[in-house]
């Protein structure tokens, strides 16, 4: 069927090497024919969000200028990209032929064409495409022979004996490429999620059950999210891997998944620059109260350095970079980002052509004595505050300490004359436990420097998120 489709893409739509593609899709099983009719015509995939402002979505098309847009059941979105371009070439990936006898296709990509792009969001306020080569994904999904515990993903799926893997990850998120192209590429199961299931946790617990899901791959406030739901709590029980990332998880968290399953628990770290993941830790319940992001995957080199790009002793604090075969070619059509981001990597001794690059990823992190990387945060995250330098993750962490609190967010805020104040918002657990603002404060003045405790503390029910499970920090209350 996906041949049928490359076919046509590359016959009528003139699709060639590196063109970028965008599908505008609802989640079902036509964006995979989409995904793989596009890769096989020669072109890169971009998956762009339906549920965008209109505005954002017509950005991304501005920069990409494509030769043709696919879709599927996105109507309404169509109708108002068409009001404002009515030239754009459009195609309905669920009306096409797929009946045409098309047996094979001739491929004709190099390893380091692109494979597909995803928008980030940018600095400035517009979004950025992070460009990935067929070579970076190859590295992450395809199988090794070898004797490292963390060669990449297929690697650790085949060791757990997975075979059914949930595909709940919105499609124009990295991770979305651990449950879709690892699948497609080393014959796994998907079990996809629609839009609906995906918002409805007992319906998807019993999707989840009925299906035989061996595989869950979502962030971490995400997973406490369903948790919260005694029918998932009992599909959890079957659970064979459990696989986390894109942002800190608890050992809390963790500790309480395995009330409920014994499932090897993964926390997993990378940037989309780097293809979805750079380093990964296999949770063990014997460790201290602090999870590591672990240490590098195969093929993938992990620097920590100072501020004059040399590398920190084990214990200090330094920048992550990342190097080796998952570091992707840049941004599209931002060549002076690409440069300050994607720079000459000093230390490739070998002359390995694909380290030849190193990312800078703005994340801090330091070296443990059993060679694993301690996450400290963002750089960006650091604030100051009468000349202080205040991590927000560290007070967040101490106040998860309290009793009676179940989870926290500390944000730095300005007045008008310009000073800085920090707020923390806290959501409490169901224990029937009395916890206040002054409560918190209290624990916090003895535990913590006074620079580094909230002057304001708010009680809110949940956590925001945004659709890809992360912090939604606009939503919070003023």
């Amino acid at each position: 069927m996906s041949n049928s489709l490359a076919y046509y893409l590359r016959k009528y739509g003139g699709i060639t090497r590196n063109d970028i593609v965008p599908i505008i899709s609802d989640r079902s099983p036509y964006y995979i024919l989409g995904i793989l009719g596009i890769s096989k015509a020669g072109g890169a995939y971009l998956p762009i969000d339906s549920k965008l402002p209109i505005d954002r979505i017509q950005y991304i098309l501005e920069e990409v200028n494509p030769k043709m847009i696919l879709y599927n059941n996105t109507q309404n979105i169509i109708e108002k990209l068409l009001l404002s371009n009515e030239n754009l070439k459009l195609y309905n990936v669920q009306k096409h032929n797929y009946k045409s006898n098309i047996n094979s296709i001739e491929n004709i990509n190099e390893t380091d064409d692109i494979c597909y792009v995803l928008f980030t969001s940018g600095t400035t306020g517009k979004p950025k495409g992070v460009l990935i080569s067929h070579f970076n994904i190859n590295n992450y999904t395809r199988k090794f022979d070898g004797s490292s515990q963390f060669d990449n993903i297929y690697n650790l799926i085949k060791k757990e004996n997975v075979h059914n893997i949930l595909g709940i990850t919105n499609f124009s998120f990295d991770a979305s490429q651990t449950e879709i192209i690892v699948s497609l590429v080393n014959g796994l199961k998907i079990i996809l999620v629609d839009e609906l299931m995906s918002n409805d946790i007992i319906l998807l617990s019993k999707y989840i059950t009925e299906n035989n899901v061996e595989f869950i791959n979502t962030t971490p406030t995400r997973f406490k999210l369903f948790m919260e739901y005694d029918e998932f709590k009992n599909a959890v029980n079957n659970i064979k891997m459990i696989y986390l990332g894109g942002e800190s998880l608890s050992m809390n968290l963790c500790k309480y998944i395995k009330e409920y399953s014994n499932c090897s628990i993964y926390n997993s770290y990378g940037p989309t620059e780097c293809t979805v993941d750079a380093s990964i830790k296999l949770i063990n319940e014997s460790e201290n109260n602090y999870i590591t992001i672990g240490k590098p995957i195969r093929n993938c080199n992990i620097y920590i350095l100072d501020k004059y790009f040399k590398p920190v002793p084990i214990g200090v604090e330094g920048e992550i970079f990342i190097g080796g075969y998952g570091v992707g070619k840049g941004y599209l059509n931002r060549e002076e980002l690409t440069k300050e981001k994607f720079i000459e990597n000093p230390f490739n001794f070998d002359n390995d052509k694909h380290n030849e690059i190193i990312y800078r990823t703005g994340d801090l992190g330091k070296w443990t004595l059993h060679g694993e990387i301690e996450y400290l945060g963002r750089i960006d995250f650091q604030v100051k505050i009468h000349g202080q330098r205040i991590e927000l993750e560290e007070i967040e962490s101490t106040i998860k300490e309290v009793k009676g609190i179940e989870d926290s967010v500390v944000i730095d805020k300005v007045k008008e004359n310009g000073d800085k104040y920090l707020v923390c918002y806290y959501v409490k657990n169901n224990d029937n436990q009395i916890v206040k603002g002054k409560d918190i404060r209290n624990y916090l003045k003895n535990k913590l420097p006074l620079y580094m405790v909230p002057n304001y503390f708010k009680n809110i029910n949940n956590i925001p998120i945004t659709i890809n499970g992360k912090l939604d920090k606009k939503a919070l209350p003023e």
